[in-house]
C-alpha cells in the first residue's frame, strides 16, 4: 500500500508463534504520511496459536492509538482472516479471542477512521522482524525510532 494520507497514520502488524515451545511476539511500526516510522513495538503476551498472537499485535497498536488520540489508522496485517473479519464488522472470537476481538472493535470505534488491510508479508517485514525479535528474546520493547537491530529491513517496507 502507498504511504498514507497527511493526516493518516499507518500501522504495519505482525504476530509469530511456535507451536512447539509456545515462544511467541508481536511486532508494530507507526508510519507517517512521510513514510517514516514513527514508533516500534515488540510484544510478548500469553497466547496459545498464531492467530491469537497475530489479533494482539493488532489489540496492542489500537490501544497504543487511543492513548496517543490518533484520529485516523490504517492497520495492516498479513493474517488475512482476520482482516477480512474485522473489515466486515465481525468482531465475534472463540471462547478465548472473544475478549480480544471486543477490544479490537471498542479501540477501533474510538477513532474517526479505522481501515483493516491486508498486505503479504513482504510489504510488513518490519513488523514480521520486531515479530521474530520478540519471540526469540521473550522482551517487550518500545522505539520512538526503529532500533538498530532491524534497521535494514526499515526502508524495505511501508
Amino acid at each position: 500500500m502507498d504511504a498514507p494520507r497527511f493526516w493518516w497514520i499507518k500501522c504495519n502488524t505482525d504476530g509469530a508463534f511456535d507451536i512447539v515451545s509456545g515462544a511467541n511476539g508481536a511486532g508494530y511500526v507507526k508510519r507517517d504520511f512521510t513514510k517514516k516510522a514513527t514508533f516500534c513495538a515488540s510484544i510478548v503476551f500469553n497466547v496459545h496459536s498464531a492467530e491469537e498472537a497475530e489479533a494482539r499485535a493488532i489489540w496492542a497498536v489500537l490501544k497504543k492509538a487511543v492513548e496517543q488520540h490518533l484520529s485516523h489508522i490504517i492497520i495492516e496485517s498479513d493474517a488475512k482472516a482476520l482482516i477480512d473479519q474485522f473489515s466486515a464488522g465481525n468482531f465475534d472470537g472463540d471462547t478465548r479471542m472473544d475478549a480480544i476481538f471486543k477490544d479490537i472493535l471498542f479501540f477501533s470505534t474510538k477513532l474517526s477512521a479505522c481501515i483493516f488491510s491486508f498486505q503479504p508479508r513482504v510489504c510488513n517485514s518490519l513488523a514480521h522482524e520486531l515479530a521474530l525479535w520478540t519471540k526469540q528474546n521473550n522482551s517487550t520493547m518500545y522505539w520512538s525510532k526503529p532500533p538498530v537491530l532491524i534497521l535494514s529491513t526499515v526502508e524495505e517496507d511501508y
